[in-house]
């Protein structure tokens, strides 16, 4: 536990040095402005969390990729390899501070948002913060496991840079079928479309199915993606190095 609080702090102040924590409040305000425009032609339930996958998971996904770049640039990763740090608390270090800071993006977002659509009763419906946040939680997990497992590849951010956006256009495409513009039930493989039914499902009455579908999902491909980052940066980090 004190390897891992460590490590969280180090990781807090690389982030703060790299001006995560302004860059994603700024981004945040300027992404509230986008819902506020978005929310009275959709609707608060739709508009949320679209903003949420593609703006702050997309966001989330590039701060991987530029922490990572930044750690071997610096040599922090071979000064990892022979320090007691555990690979699992070098990876859930990362989880926990990235998925906070898209979090409190993600709060930005919706507290500024609903403060002007409030007043707009065709936009405006009451929803359960709490599952929405569960929802935001699940995706900005899943977002820096997969983030993780592409860039520990990479040396440079131009090398990793097509290989992103290969992966993160697809992890996008699921607001597509939230919008109901595209139904097919092959979005339903796609990791980011199970948590984004969770957030959906703080604003709207859920089938049973679906339900099952959201949080089992979630789980299994959060596990799933836990262990391949353990695999890929033990083999591509810790391996290549010794």
């Amino acid at each position: 536990m004190i390897r891992l609080i460590s490590a969280m702090k180090t990781d807090v102040t690389v982030q703060v040095r790299n001006r995560l924590y302004y860059i994603g409040p700024a981004f945040s305000v300027f992404a509230a402005g986008l819902l506020v425009l978005l929310a009275p032609t959709v609707g608060l339930a739709q508009s949320i969390p679209t903003a949420m996958i593609l703006l702050v998971g997309g966001s989330t996904l590039l701060y991987v990729v530029g922490l990572i770049t930044f750690e071997k640039e610096e040599g922090t990763l071979n000064a990892f390899i022979v320090s007691p740090l555990r690979i699992h608390e070098y990876l859930l270090s990362k989880v926990l501070t990235l998925t906070a800071l898209a979090t409190l993006e993600s709060l930005i977002i919706i507290i500024g948002a609903t403060l002007f659509i409030r007043g707009n009763a065709q936009a405006w419906i009451p929803f359960n913060v709490l599952l929405l946040l569960v929802g935001i939680i699940a995706m900005g997990v899943i977002y820096t496991l997969i983030g993780i497992i592409v860039m520990v590849r990479y040396d440079r951010f131009t090398d990793a840079l097509v290989p992103v956006l290969a992966v993160a256009i697809p992890l996008q495409l699921p607001f597509l079928y939230y919008l109901g513009w595209l139904t097919h039930p092959i979005f339903l493989i796609v990791p980011t479309t199970a948590p984004l039914l969770l957030m959906s499902g703080a604003f709207l009455a859920l089938s049973p199915w679906i339900w099952v579908y959201a949080v089992g999902y979630t789980l299994m491909v959060t596990i799933g993606f836990a262990y391949w980052a353990y695999v890929a940066f033990r083999a591509h980090v810790i391996m290549k190095a010794g």
